[in-house]
């Protein structure tokens, strides 16, 4: 019997780094499954935040962009995504606008927590960043796009 990890999960499965960096590649699938995953424990949260801070976006921007920096390899689900950016919220890294001009969607926008709180985590955050853009193991979009 195979038990899946997610990124909710309180241990670090074999093959995870601490700092988010999963051992292998793998293809991931919408729901995480495969023979590794893009992200480990806590790396996406890394990846959100970044994109935040380099663009507001909705949540549904923040998955299809990281579908397409990983070459349509690899999509977060929104069951992992929308917990994350939650947490990210009540931590106070990030905040939350709700308008019309989104169609009711949330727009995520970084704090000055969250702008503290990658700055003490550069290392990790660009690590992450650099695996989401095909630097690490190859995860990133194919044929070098960034």
């Amino acid at each position: 019997m195979r038990h899946f990890h997610f990124d909710h999960c309180h241990r670090t499965p074999r093959g995870e780094h601490e700092d988010g960096l999963s051992g292998g590649r793998g293809r991931g699938g919408r729901h995480g499954f495969g023979a590794g995953r893009v992200f480990g424990h806590g790396g996406l949260r890394f990846v959100l935040l970044q994109l935040i801070a380099d663009k507001p976006s909705h949540g549904y921007e923040l998955i299809k962009l990281i579908e397409e920096r990983l070459g349509g390899s690899y999509a977060p689900s929104p069951g992992v995504v929308y917990p994350t950016l939650t947490l990210l919220e009540e931590l106070g890294h990030l905040s939350v606008e709700s308008g019309a001009e989104g169609g009711g969607r949330k727009r995520y926008t970084l704090t000055d927590s969250g702008r503290e709180y990658l700055a003490a985590n550069r290392e990790t955050a660009e690590s992450m960043m650099e695996r989401l853009n095909g630097g690490v193991d190859g995860a990133g979009a194919r044929g070098g796009r960034p």
